[in-house]
């Protein structure tokens, strides 16, 4: 796991969402209760200076976030985390973006969606990302699952 503040051993998703977009407090709800740590941000720059001093093992993020979108936000942030779960959330299906999220490793979700995908698609990620002591996949992840 990439996230340790506090010694909290849950796996951590920062949720990035406007404020505008608040219908996501339900996304937060559904995590928090499925057994993650959930930090929200609710611009790109204050999702930066989070995933800079303690990057999530999950980013969870709409696509519209001002200027800037959430493909950015994926992007900078595999920098420096290049193992961080990534999930972009959108309203609209475009083929050039979903190729896009895929170039960066990171799944394109389209609304609407059920809690079911979205979890399934956070903990497909962490399944993927889970490294064992010597750096080979661990085929028994931590992370909560979807039942």
């Amino acid at each position: 796991m990439l996230c340790s503040t506090g010694g909290d051993p849950r796996p951590s998703i920062l949720l990035v969402q406007p404020l505008k977009r608040r219908d996501l407090l339900s996304a937060r709800s559904l995590f928090e209760s499925s057994g993650f740590r959930v930090v929200s941000a609710s611009t790109f720059d204050e999702a930066r200076r989070l995933i800079a001093t303690d990057p999530p093992d999950v980013l969870v993020t709409e696509l519209k976030l001002g200027p800037h979108n959430g493909l950015h936000l994926v992007l900078r942030s595999r920098l420096d985390h290049p193992e961080m779960t990534a999930i972009v959330l959108s309203h609209f299906a475009d083929t050039g973006l979903a190729e896009e999220a895929a170039r960066q490793n990171a799944t394109f979700l389209v609304r609407p969606f059920g809690n079911s995908a979205l979890l399934k698609a956070v903990n497909r990620g962490l399944d993927a990302t889970a490294v064992g002591p010597a750096g080979a996949k661990n085929p028994s992840s931590s992370s909560p699952k979807v039942r």
